[in-house]
């Protein structure tokens, strides 16, 4: 009699409970494809840099990076498809790719040379120089770009850091002349 209550009671219990661990397991599954999928959204989002300058005319970008789960990563870098093709990877080799646009743009006042009808300016990042004979125009123009990423601590008590939070990154750029316009930094959660 003890028996046949137990199995009574219990049967049903499992079978509830049973049911109520599917029905979750499916909410959890679908919330995670919502994160993937917010997360492709913001890869392909255009996120606002933050500026800085640091020696009084250099300048630095901050920006946080945007992580992707590995199977989500080929529809964030849907745009850069033909470049990993042409370097010969696949998208399950790339741990981060990063894209950075610069514009770069000047008023220097040229120097004239009356003997080779020229005007030229020459610094630390431009060459210039227009021939008035033949009408040609050189320019040779050097950049330098430092990237940094690192962590951002969850949690954080006296000298006690822990946690990852997520991802930064920060650009120096070298060239007073040039400045980041567009910045995009996608890693693969590993």
């Amino acid at each position: 009699m003890k028996k046949d209550l137990i199995i009574i009671y219990t049967v049903p219990f499992a079978v509830i409970s049973m049911f109520f661990a599917f029905h979750y397991r499916s909410q959890v599954v679908k919330l995670e494809d919502d994160v993937a999928r917010m997360g492709v959204e913001l890869a392909h989002a255009q996120i606002p840099l933050q500026r800085d300058t640091i020696h009084d005319s250099i300048e630095v970008v901050t920006q946080t990076v945007v992580e992707v789960v590995p199977k989500k990563m080929k529809e964030a870098l849907a745009a850069d498809r033909q470049l990993i093709k042409e370097l010969q990877l696949k998208i399950q080799q790339l741990e981060a790719m990063q894209t950075t646009t610069l514009e770069t743009s000047d008023t220097v006042p040229a120097q004239y040379q009356p003997r080779d009808s020229c005007f030229y300016y020459s610094d630390q990042w431009a060459d210039l120089s227009l021939q008035l004979k033949d009408t040609t125009f050189y320019y040779n123009i050097r950049d330098s770009l430092s990237t940094v990423v690192y962590r951002e601590y969850r949690h954080h008590f006296l000298w006690w850091k822990w946690g990852t939070k997520g991802y930064r990154l920060k650009i120096v750029n070298f060239n007073p002349h040039s400045r980041v316009t567009y910045n995009k930094y996608i890693k693969a959660e590993r």
